[in-house]
């Protein structure tokens, strides 16, 4: 079984290996002594570079090269609406396209809410879950913010005023944002949020106090935080992580746990998908896949093709509700 499995990755994987597109790509070292079972491999990232998409595309693009999984493997970034500019044009691209995979997220879904987009993820092949992480509330280096209580305490002011800084409109950050904010009472007129292609520029904007504090996954900020340029008070989880207290710990009940996962094109035969999840369900067993787990502080929570699709039908609900109920709009 397991060789039958391996020819069919192999000899689909051929019959597209000569694909060429307008993406960058990196090649596996020609020193190896085994040529690889996947020829070339496309990974679409619906979002602008240095964001969590782009980590976590990039970072799976690693492990499989160097395991000797694919041979060439070719980034492209697509931004726009919370991935919804991405998930149009990967659909448009790569229908029936066995060597093409695209990162998604509940960023995603937020924005499919937000936009009221006709296209889901129902439409394409949902793939694997690959990690999740938390978010966590920071502020420029010399911010008067020192603590998640003062944070909490300036929040409960009825006249405090801010601007803040995140993803997309529509994605977990802006999320997180709506619920903290409902749930202290707080007036969310008196609050801009400053929208941007991912967690590499708000964090930008953090370090140039564009904005009074921000909300991003932690790798996204990590180089930031390490460099002394932004601060993180606070973490959107259960319980404290990280060495942050819980939005929990001083006040503010809410969590929000965000999650990244990985698409395959519509018009796949099933012989294709099972190519392409085999795939997967191997590179996250790998070093180099969990050394990248590790140094970003990922969670590893993967989910295979069934698990993700029912996952993302209850998670595509909850975004719907969220977006309503707390009344984000895309400005």
């Amino acid at each position: 079984m397991m060789r039958k499995r391996a020819w069919l990755q192999w000899a689909t994987a051929l019959a597209w290996g000569g694909h060429s597109g307008h993406s960058s790509a990196q090649q596996r070292p020609a020193a190896s002594a085994h040529a690889p079972v996947w020829p070339s491999l496309t990974i679409f990232i619906p979002a602008s570079p240095g964001g969590g998409w782009d980590q976590t595309g990039r970072a799976l693009g690693h492990a499989l090269q160097s395991t000797g999984a694919v041979g060439q493997i070719r980034y492209e970034n697509v931004g726009g609406k919370a991935g919804v500019v991405g998930l149009h044009a990967f659909a448009e691209r790569y229908k029936g396209r066995p060597d093409a995979l695209m990162i998604t997220g509940m960023v995603m879904l937020g924005g499919i809410a937000l936009h009221r987009s006709a296209l889901d993820l129902s439409r394409l092949n949902p793939l694997a879950q690959l990690t999740s992480d938390y978010l966590v509330v920071a502020v420029p280096a010399a911010s008067p913010l020192r603590t998640a209580q003062d944070l909490a305490d300036r929040l409960r002011e009825p006249a405090y005023k801010a601007t803040v800084v995140g993803g997309s409109a529509g994605s977990v950050d802006h999320m997180l944002l709506g619920m903290m904010l409902r749930s202290v009472h707080a007036n969310p007129a008196q609050f801009t949020y400053l929208s941007t292609g991912g967690g590499g520029q708000a964090s930008k904007a953090l370090q140039n106090r564009q904005a009074d504090w921000g909300i991003s996954g932690y790798s996204e900020l990590a180089e930031a935080i390490q460099a002394g340029q932004v601060r993180p008070l606070v973490i959107s989880s259960q319980r404290s992580e990280m060495g942050l207290p819980s939005l929990r710990d001083v006040g503010i009940y809410t969590t929000l746990v965000n999650w990244r996962g990985l698409c395959a094109p519509s018009g796949l035969t099933p012989p294709q998908l099972e190519a392409l999840q085999a795939l997967i369900d191997r590179v996250v067993t790998t070093a180099p896949w969990r050394e990248a787990l590790k140094t970003n502080r990922w969670l590893a929570t993967y989910r295979n093709a069934p698990a993700f699709r029912r996952f993302i039908e209850t998670e595509q609900s909850t975004a719907r509700v969220v977006v309503s109920l707390l009344k984000l709009n895309g400005s």
